[in-house]
């Protein structure tokens, strides 16, 4: 995994340290995606690497068992939620307008 941290970082040093600027822009970033390439290669070869393609695996599987709402439903849903925040704003405005109108009454 360090390997692979040192391969990233060592891309960017390229791409940024070109005091003379003679590798042109294309190449600088050719070189950095080899180099962001590479590292993704070998970090898939460490063990953490392993573990976050099993758990991919499992997630794109888990994934495939998600019953997704038809858009009938989401629509449907979508007018419920936004008239229940028309409701409680309506709801908080009127208690605003009374706390404010009791401290006005409290403070003159």
């Amino acid at each position: 995994m360090y390997f692979a941290i040192l391969i990233v970082v060592a891309s960017f040093v390229a791409f940024y340290l070109d005091p003379l600027s003679l590798i042109t822009t294309l190449y600088k970033v050719l070189f950095l995606l080899t180099g962001l390439v590479v590292a993704g290669l070998v970090f898939f070869k460490t063990p953490q690497g392993k573990r976050l393609a099993i758990f991919t695996k499992e997630t794109k599987i888990e994934l495939r068992k998600v019953v997704w709402p038809t858009r009938d439903e989401t629509v449907k849903t979508t007018g419920m939620i936004m008239v229940a925040v028309v409701i409680v704003a309506i709801f908080l405005w009127i208690v605003d307008a009374f706390f404010s109108w009791m401290v006005q009454l409290l403070t003159n």
